[in-house]
């Protein structure tokens, strides 16, 4: 327990009982409001407080044209509600006291909108389509009006009763809780009807004694009283005070300002009525705890089914299996780890792939070691690049060869002849062994100018796709990069998606954090205040209590909270265009023709 609480706690002693539950009642609510799932629940706890706190609510009900809502206006002193019998009541309407006058509509789903009084009509009454959309998603009204009345307690105009099948009637039992006296109104003549009969016995049995209103006395002249005893004799066991009025006399009565009709109108003996009931304290404080008790059941099955229902369940499961898992995600990490180093030298290797690439020889050796550079069209330029090559490695040595050829036949020519070897020759100087070796040469020559050709060719396809080949390879180098880092960005999404995950588990089930609060609460400063004597609690009920307490602090809420790797442990370099420079290929014409000796003149004879 908070040491706030505890110091609210302590302050209690010199408050009424009532009080007392109450105050201890505001911390519980404080704490249950944290958690939205059971927020139905909390808020019928909240209308507890705010009931026990206000004016002692009573309710009027009866079915259609029985003047209800007329004895409602006549007992507040003005026309509030539309009392038209061709329109009934359609909406369950507070009436309480305020120093300004507005309406608060209270939705079902717990929004509250504050309207201008004039906008009642369409709230209680209206038939109008968009009345009936309005009307399908709200709860009930409040008014606030200036009335001296109201500063006592709060009316309650109803939607009528209405029989159905089986001659059973439903009314919202959510709010005869709430109220804490019920004045049933019947008209004057109108005997009840066993649907009626039904429903007062049910509530009879529910342990709510309604009180008979007969309204329309001015019409039955003289006759009221053996209407009663009539009505009496059937279900005279099952209600309580009865008190016969007209509140059309009250209405005229107020417009004429005639004190003898307000006299015979009775509206004044039914108005003190109200005020002798409310006023027992006693009666209030019993109300309060019982709709308590009732709301600890309620509160018992709500906690014990959220640990089977949604999304506690996903929330509690997806937690215990990462906690099960930590090992093999502990590898995982590590994998994920290696992994991601892995591509980022990968996305590094790719950037740089040809910064040092200045020639066709490199351009080649590279596009070997790197299958990513491959496509059809690539595969072949690399095919005729390397017969350029080989044909330039050929024809290169081919003219080595005729070099070393020729400076052997010099040396041997001037060896024999003591002159050096000077082309045409004398034909004394022609000899068969020098005549061989002439046309050897001229082989060698003729070889080198077969490959020449072939080298020119080649050459030419090089030169002429150097470009598209420049751009594509630098194209397959990015669409390497993309790929790296979609890997990589990848990684990091799923990495993501199962913080994500265990994230949104592990809030859902922090939003369950204070049910363990609340449970502790219970049982430490709501139990010992309903099982000592202050209260008005049964001794069969105080067992009820510690069993239901018991239930709920049985229920087990505690977990482990998850571990997982921190953020920036698997973050993947967003920045890769940053911090890896990107060099494309940019060869030109020099850089891919190879340097080769000019073709030897052919030797004549």
């Amino acid at each position: 327990m908070t040491e706030r609480f505890s110091e609210q706690l302590n302050n209690f002693d010199e408050q009424n009982p009532l009080e007392q539950l109450i105050e201890r009642l505001k911390p519980l609510h404080s704490i249950l409001s944290r958690n939205h799932y059971i927020k139905d629940t909390t808020a019928r706890l909240k209308q507890i407080i705010e009931d026990a706190e206000s004016q002692p609510i009573v309710l009027f009900l009866g079915k259609e044209r029985v003047g209800k809502t007329t004895v409602i206006n006549s007992l507040i002193g003005r026309n509030l509600l539309e009392d038209r019998p061709s329109e009934p009541t359609r909406t369950n309407t507070f009436i309480k006291y305020g120093d300004e006058e507005y309406i608060k509509a209270i939705f079902l789903n717990g929004l509250e909108v504050t309207f201008n009084i004039a906008s009642l009509p369409l709230f209680t009454v209206s038939n109008t389509e968009s009345a009936q959309i309005i009307r399908k998603h709200l709860d009930y009204l409040e008014v606030y009006i200036t009335c001296e009345l109201l500063k006592k307690v709060t009316i309650v105009d109803s939607v009528a009763l209405e029989a159905g099948a089986n001659n059973a009637v439903y009314f919202s039992p959510a709010l005869i809780q709430r109220c804490n006296e019920v004045f049933w109104i019947l008209q004057a003549g109108s005997p009840a009807t066993e649907a009626e009969l039904n429903f007062i016995e049910k509530l009879n049995r529910k342990g709510i004694t309604a009180h008979l209103i007969v309204n329309g006395i001015d019409r039955v002249d003289g006759e009221v009283e053996a209407f009663l005893d009539m009505e009496k004799e059937r279900y005279g066991y099952f209600i309580g005070e009865d008190v016969p009025v007209s509140a059309l006399q009250a209405q005229q009565a107020r417009i004429a300002n005639s004190t003898q009709l307000l006299i015979d109108s009775r509206i004044t003996q039914l108005s003190q009525l109200m005020f002798q009931l409310i006023d027992n304290k006693q009666k209030k404080m019993r109300h309060i705890t019982e709709r308590f008790i009732q709301w600890l059941e309620r509160l018992r099955v709500e906690i014990s089914t959220i640990p089977a229902r949604e999304p506690y369940v996903s929330a509690f499961e997806y937690v215990i299996q990462h906690q099960n898992g930590l090992s093999s995600e502990v590898v995982q990490f590590q994998q994920e780890k290696a992994l991601i180093t892995s591509l980022e030298k990968q996305y590094e290797t790719a950037s740089k792939v040809f910064k040092e690439v200045q020639t066709l020889f490199q351009l080649l050796q590279t596009l070997e070691n790197h299958s990513y550079l491959r496509d059809p069209f690539i595969e072949m330029y690399e095919e005729m690049a390397e017969l350029y090559q080989k044909n330039v490695r050929e024809y290169r040595k081919l003219h080595v060869e005729y070099t070393m050829e020729y400076g052997q036949l010099e040396k041997q020519f001037k060896n024999q002849t003591g002159v050096s070897l000077a082309f045409p020759l004398e034909e004394s100087e022609h000899t068969p062994l020098l005549m061989e070796q002439i046309q050897t040469l001229n082989n060698i020559r003729t070889h080198c100018e077969q490959k020449l050709i072939f080298i020119k060719k080649y050459e030419q396809f090089v030169l002429e796709k150097l470009d598209t080949v420049q751009s594509r390879l630098n194209e397959l180098v990015e669409n390497r990069l993309l790929s790296t880092h979609n890997q990589l960005s990848d990684l990091e999404a799923e990495r993501i998606r199962e913080l994500s995950g265990m994230t949104a588990s592990v809030n859902k089930l922090a939003e369950f954090n204070c049910i363990p609060e609340a449970q502790s609460y219970l049982k430490d400063a709501i139990e010992p205040l309903l099982l000592e004597r202050v209260l008005p609690v049964k001794e069969q009920e105080k067992i009820q209590i510690q069993q239901t307490i018991d239930h709920i602090v049985k229920v087990d809420f505690t977990y482990e909270t998850p571990t997982a790797a921190e953020p920036d442990e698997l973050s993947v370099q967003q920045n890769l265009e940053e911090k890896y420079q990107l060099f494309k290929l940019r060869l030109t014409e020099e850089d891919i023709i190879s340097d080769i000796p000019e073709l030897p003149e052919k030797i004549e004879i």
